[in-house]
């Protein structure tokens, strides 16, 4: 169970947050791709850090569908193999040839269904720093380990609400946060195809920035970050992320071949 749920809810009915936020690792401690090497940030136009993403296999990167739309071919590109990430153009840097957005995506209804599929213009050439992430198989949302379990969030998002991207990857450990508890402190509804993770009291958590990029649980992908309330990893307001063990069928219909647990 997620500890201080009782206190949580004392602090919602005090405390006025926000609208939501889509999108930095706040209160994280530097991390290494070497660790993480699956992990990759997804950039805009200019050349800037936008939002995060993983590797599926050689030719797909998961992420979140707010992250993307039709123009993204056009206007985006994937860093990878990087833990300092820069607006450089070298042989790090990705074209995009095509994105798959899942149907049932509605930013309108809690960002059900945010999950987005990249497909690059060219393989990857992997290596130490630049590999596939794991996810769960598909009957891991029946056992659902996590609402007694750590869990780990990485990327380059901002570290506060008003402060800047990150250019050396973040990561930190939190908590999970029970669906029905969530969807009691959140005035939008939680789905069963999503996870809610916090730090007891705020504090730690995803920010802007964060967004699309995996959170993991025993060296798992199980979630991507979706939506926050604002200021960032304010109590009692737990990070809302997408499921990913919800969606096997979607990422393998489209891929062809992913690696699980």
């Amino acid at each position: 169970m997620f500890p201080l749920v009782g206190v949580l809810l004392l602090v919602f009915a005090l405390v006025e947050a926000s609208p939501i936020d889509n999108r930095k690792i706040v209160n994280g401690t530097d991390a290494s791709i070497e660790d993480y090497p699956f992990v990759v940030s997804i950039r805009g136009a200019s050349g800037g850090h936008s939002c995060g993403g993983s590797i599926l296999n050689d030719r797909w990167i998961l992420t979140a569908a707010h992250c993307v739309d039709w123009t993204t071919p056009l206007q985006q590109t994937v860093q990878v193999g990087r833990t300092t990430i820069s607006s450089a153009v070298d042989d790090s840097v990705y074209a995009i040839e095509d994105v798959v957005i899942h149907p049932g995506y509605n930013p309108s209804d809690s960002y059900v269904d945010d999950i987005a599929l990249v497909k690059l213009r060219k393989p990857l050439e992997f290596s130490e720093r630049v590999q596939p992430v794991r996810v769960p198989g598909n009957r891991f949302y029946e056992v659902d380990p996590l609402e007694t379990n750590p869990v780990t969030l990485i990327g380059w998002g901002r570290n506060a609400s008003d402060g800047p991207v990150q250019t050396t990857l973040q990561q930190v450990d939190y908590f999970v946060v029970p669906n029905d508890q969530c969807n009691v402190i959140h005035s939008d509804h939680i789905y069963p195809t999503q996870i809610c993770a916090a730090e007891p009291g705020g504090g730690k958590g995803q920010c802007s920035g964060d967004s699309g990029g995996p959170l993991l649980w025993s060296g798992m992908q199980v979630g991507i970050v979706s939506w926050s309330i604002k200021p960032c990893t304010i109590a009692p307001y737990p990070g809302v992320l997408t499921k990913v063990s919800y969606y096997l069928d979607f990422i393998n219909q489209n891929t062809g071949k992913y690696n699980t647990a």
